[in-house]
């Protein structure tokens, strides 16, 4: 029971994070003509991506608990732990975010996105889905029991 209440209080703590972070890096990407007639349908889609965010985030955990097989890893960081987190995340990103740019067109970035170097995926959403997972499972590490 402690480990599915750490998972709910993960998603809670990273949804919130997420939608942090989609806010906070709207100036990197490009959008026709967001109006405020238009702002309560904005807010919406940002919090229904930080709710999939968050549901990722709980995708990511798991995803190391089987390659580790331990369920608690996220109570006790080591170099091993940390580099599948951020290797599952990047690669997560990485994938989504070609796929949304460069496959579906759903969104493009502006001149101020920083992008990696011949892949033209953005810097910001692959340090996103590295970052907001780490912190949301440091914010909530203490409810995972030692058993």
């Amino acid at each position: 029971m402690a480990f599915l209440r750490f998972l709910f209080l993960l998603f809670i703590a990273s949804t919130a994070l997420h939608f942090c972070w989609e806010i906070s890096q709207m100036s990197l990407y490009s959008f026709s003509g967001v109006t405020v007639s238009g702002y309560d349908a904005f807010v919406k889609e940002h919090w229904v991506a930080a709710l999939k965010d968050g549901l990722i985030t709980i995708a990511l955990y798991l995803l190391v608990a089987i390659f580790l097989q331990n369920m608690t890893w996220g109570k006790r960081f080591s170099n091993r732990r940390l580099i599948f987190l951020f290797s599952f995340g990047f690669l997560w990103a990485l994938v989504m975010e070609y796929h949304a740019v460069s496959v579906r067109h759903a969104w493009s970035y502006a001149k101020a996105m920083p992008v990696l170097p011949g892949l033209d995926i953005g810097i910001a959403p692959v340090l996103q889905m590295m970052i907001v997972p780490l912190v949301a499972i440091i914010l909530v590490r203490k409810q995972l029991s030692d058993k």
